[in-house]
Parts: C-alpha cells; structure tokens; sequence
C-alpha cells in the first residue's frame, strides 16, 4: 500500500463523508429546526437528548420515511467509494482506508463546525462493500444478546458493532480487525454525550 495514495483516499473519503445528508433532508422536512438537538423518548428507558445530526435526528421531526431516506444516503456515501476502491485495488486495504475516512467525516464534518452523527449508517454503508454478511449476523446476535441477555437498549444497539472485530478476526486478516476497532472507537466517542 502507498502511503501518499493512501492519504489523498482518506482525504476523499473524508470530504465526502463530510457531506450531511440528514442536513440536506432536514432543510426540506424541518426547515429553520436545530437538527444538534433531539430528544428521543425510548420507551421503558430513560429519555435522552440526542446530539447528534443524522437520519435519528430526521426520523424524529419527519417521520420514519424520511428516516430511512436519510440513512439510505448516508449508507450510499460510504458504499459507493468503499465499492469503488476495493474493485480499483483488490490487492490492497485502500478500501479500509476510505470505511474509515467517511465514518470519521460523517462524525466530525468539516462543513459544519465538526458536529454530526454518530457514525453507524456509513459504518453499515461501508460494510456492504467489505462484508456484508457481517451486518446480519452481528447486528441479530448483537441485538438479541442486548435485548435479551443483558434487557438494555443500548447495549441491544451497540454490541452488533463491538462483534465485528470478532467477526473480522474469524474471517478476514489483521487490517479487517484494526479497522473494526477503529470504526467502534470512532462509534464510541461519538455516542459519549448521549
């Protein structure tokens, strides 16, 4: 791998993980409303106010239609470089490189003060081109294991992410793990306020 070709990637993918689509569709849905701030009223749980600026934030004020269109774009942002990087250099970890560069662009977005989501669509988004049998199976066993096992919404949300890096280690090589870790570190931080 190139170091140089490697960073212009991460630069690319991180301008256009930058690109807020829960902005765009949030100007159409809920114009003038401050998308930083959303409170989510998850039943049986405790009320949380919701800094993040992403499809949550849209599904909240727009209903779940626009939701879902929102996140749809926000997982194409990462799918479609991913793709496209790892088609262009089958041989190498390029496409890591770009995973990981749209999550933290879509986390800390250049274009607007640095304040934006917390990173699991274009984590999703960039799976689909990795491995996307990781996404049902780890989000299934993450989910039922939370929801189930340890009766916790959060953990029900969070753990099908942390079971990617075992999930890596089973099937692919060293670079799938550390970017595994990566992506759940980026995750994690992102999460810290709620």
């Amino acid at each position: 791998m190139n170091i140089a070709w490697a960073g212009v990637l991460a630069v690319a993918g991180y301008l256009i993980g930058a690109i807020s689509f829960a902005r765009i569709v949030g100007a159409k849905v809920a114009p003038g409303d401050d998308l930083s701030s959303t409170v989510l009223d998850l039943p049986g749980e405790a009320t949380i106010d919701y800094g993040g600026v992403s499809a949550t934030s849209i599904a909240v004020r727009g209903g779940p239609k626009w939701g879902i269109i929102t996140g749809v774009l926000d997982m194409a942002k990462a799918f479609i470089p991913v793709l496209i990087t790892r088609l262009v250099w089958p041989d190498d970890n390029y496409h890591l490189v770009v995973a990981v560069a749209v999550v933290v662009g879509h986390n800390y977005p250049v274009y607007y003060r640095l304040k934006g989501g917390r990173g699991q669509t274009p984590i999703y988004g960039g799976l689909l081109a990795i491995d996307w049998l990781a996404i049902p199976v780890t989000t299934v066993i993450g989910t039922s294991v939370g929801l189930f096992v340890f009766r916790d919404m959060f953990v029900a949300y969070a753990l099908g992410m942390w079971l990617l890096v075992p999930w890596f280690w089973w099937r692919a090589d060293t670079a799938h793990v550390v970017y595994a870790v990566i992506v759940n570190v980026l995750f994690v931080v992102a999460t810290l306020p709620e």
